[in-house]
């Protein structure tokens, strides 16, 4: 699988939550080592999107990947279409991912009731679809003002 613009922005999103929870965590020196490690994949990431943008305006990346859905694909409450703004989709990417993990974190939690975990687990499902849905959304808004910049 090819990188696009929306797979860059979601690994950049994951990382930064990483970034924010290892700030909270405990300090020791793995935690600090940690630290290190997801600081330099995120200043690593933002060159990569710098680079892929350059590549996307002279046209030699792939900006959105060919999907196959074949499994039931329930259409998404979001109003991705008409979402204007290159911002807004990644804030939009960000949140979901927030939610995301905060979903896993309450699955995690020890003694936790079945009924919670089929609860979180169905509210995460619907996440990765939103998540997924957005990934998408960014890689097809990437590529329709690239078009327009040709024309």
């Amino acid at each position: 699988m090819a990188e696009t613009l929306g797979s860059l922005v979601d690994k950049l999103t994951i990382k930064k939550i990483r970034s924010l929870h290892l700030e909270k965590a405990k300090t020791s020196p793995k935690i600090k080592r940690a630290q290190e490690i997801v600081r330099q994949q995120i200043t690593d990431l933002v060159l990569e999107i710098d680079d892929f943008l350059k590549k996307a305006l002279k046209g030699n990346v792939v900006l959105r990947e060919q999907k196959v859905k074949l499994y039931n694909n329930p259409p998404s409450h979001l109003k991705l279409n008409k979402t204007r703004s290159l911002g807004r989709l990644v804030a939009l990417l960000s949140q979901i991912n927030k939610e995301l993990w905060d979903l896993e974190d309450q699955v995690r939690v020890k003694g936790i009731p079945y009924k919670r975990v089929a609860y979180c687990k169905k509210q995460i499902d619907l996440s990765n679809k939103n998540r997924n849905d957005t990934i998408d959304r960014i890689d097809e808004f990437l590529e329709q003002r690239i078009k327009k910049c040709r024309k």
